[in-house]
């Protein structure tokens, strides 16, 4: 019995006549009614799964999907079944990365006396296979100082002088490590205030409550104030600043987390305000630089140098065209002019190249908005073109922008991620202690340095500079 293709209905073969013409006819009218069936639930389907990622879905939402798409693109015999269950690994053909072997602290000879199936005594060892061995101490338990500092009174002018040290801090009774890691634990482990004091009565013995782990950490945002407000002066002199904003609670009110990112530093704002007023206050008002952004109003409010996100359009574009088949040519012709402009743009253009190729892309971009539709959601995403159709193409004239603000989306991911933790925070000392912390972390990571060694450096540093002028207790929230 010959085998046929279970995509062909089975009673295409019930006889084995040749079909007359209605028949032919019959069948096919048949075929096209179920691929049409077909196609309205694709819509329904994919209408449903708008309410769970829309057309702002940040990339990151889809890669996944992506890169599921994109396996499945290649020739099939060559892809050989996996047998991992899907996870990620070293891809075939791809060279092994091992870690680096430690130099050992000590060496230690395992021996054996005898055989242990016989009990024949042995001579000699036959050889050696060495194993390295990685291991963590027992965690030590807490080094309790007493700083005596002795006063002082100049009989010249009659001062009275405390006595310090750098290891002593003006205030409270932990030192520069106790505090560096309870910030920490609370914003790279994200672990809530209660379990960062089981953690260290676990593991050091030391007595420790969700209050003074609290305590703790705002110490090390006050003592990093400073350093947050050099990000910021580094920030503000920047050529090129990916914004971007998403909403948190105050005291369960509503409020907004702004974040300013460039190839080194940054920066993040908790603010009570979602418009022009924050980035002006962060960027100052006569930033010369390029803010890559998305289609939110209080950019152009802001400034007229402005490059918008293609990631955002495209995603709207395609959105549009899943509503309204009028968008799909719209969002296909979109496609075609990014994806050509990135290819045009790997090779070295001069100046006058550039500026050429933005003419033109800027006419494609014209002609689009001038086709006519209904009203509806293509005209929608029509209407956003043109109105950031001065933002588009920025990227084309100045080679370090980039046409994504991919850069931004990433960045808020930490805060994101908290927010679902923390819920909401409580005052101005809780925005005050979030943003600090998070700018400096971020930064950190950016430069490669290890945060647990900053934030030591930054409390050791400031009990030094304290002494000599005040650290602001809150942040203004604008």
């Amino acid at each position: 019995m010959v085998s046929r293709p279970e995509t062909i209905p089975s009673r295409l073969f019930m006889t084995s006549s040749e079909p007359t013409k209605e028949e032919i006819l019959e069948r096919l009218v048949a075929l096209e009614k179920e691929n049409e069936e077909l196609r309205e639930e694709n819509k329904r389907l994919r209408a449903k799964l708008r309410w769970y990622e829309g057309p702002h879905t940040p990339p990151s939402k889809d890669q996944s999907d992506q890169e599921e798409s994109s396996s499945s693109d290649g020739d099939e015999d060559d892809e050989q079944p996996r047998t991992d269950g899907g996870t990620p690994g070293r891809k075939s053909g791809h060279d092994p990365e091992w870690r680096d072997a430690p130099d050992p602290d000590q060496e230690i000879e395992v021996t054996c006396d005898c055989c242990p199936d016989c009990g024949e005594a042995f001579d000699e060892s036959a050889g050696v296979s060495p194993r390295l061995v990685e291991e963590l101490p027992d965690p030590q338990p807490p080094e309790v100082t007493q700083y005596n500092r002795h006063h002082y009174e100049c009989h010249s002018c009659g001062a009275e002088t405390v006595a310090s040290h750098p290891d002593c801090p003006d205030e409270g009774q932990f030192g520069v490590n106790v505090i560096a890691q309870a910030a920490l634990s609370r914003y790279d482990h994200r672990l809530p205030y209660r379990k960062i004091a089981d953690r260290f009565e676990q593991l050091h013995g030391l007595e420790f409550t969700g209050a003074s782990a609290w305590h703790a950490t705002e110490r090390v945002a006050r003592a990093g104030r400073c350093e947050y407000e050099q990000i910021r002066r580094q920030i503000q002199q920047a050529d090129v600043v990916h914004v971007d904003e998403t909403g948190i609670k105050r005291d369960g009110e509503q409020a907004w987390i702004w974040t300013f990112t460039t190839e080194e530093h940054t920066l993040y704002v908790a603010r009570e305000s979602r418009g022009s007023d924050v980035p002006a206050e962060v960027l100052g008002e006569d930033f010369a630089g390029t803010v890559v952004c998305d289609g939110w109003t209080a950019y152009p409010a802001f400034s007229s140098n402005l490059q918008r996100c293609w990631a955002h359009i495209l995603r709207e574009a395609e959105d549009a065209a899943e509503k309204q088949t009028e968008g799909e040519p719209i969002y296909r012709a979109l496609k075609q002019l990014y994806v050509a402009l990135q290819t045009r743009l790997e090779s070295d253009l001069t100046v006058r190249e550039r500026a050429e190729l933005q003419r033109v892309a800027r006419r494609e971009l014209e002609s689009l908005i001038e086709r006519s539709v209904p009203d509806g959601p293509v005209a929608t995403l029509l209407g956003k073109i043109e109105g950031g159709l001065d933002h588009w193409l920025t990227f084309i004239g100045e080679p370090a922008v980039s046409p994504t603000n991919n850069a931004a989306e990433n960045a808020l991911r930490e805060p994101v991620v908290l927010r679902k933790i923390i819920g909401t925070l409580r005052n101005d000392r809780g925005m005050f202690v979030h943003e600090t912390l998070l700018s400096l972390l971020a930064t950190c990571r950016q430069q490669g340095r290890n945060p647990y060694d900053e934030f030591k450096r930054i409390a050791r540093n400031n009990e030094m500079i304290s002494r000599a002028q005040t650290v602001p207790a809150v942040a203004s929230s604008g």
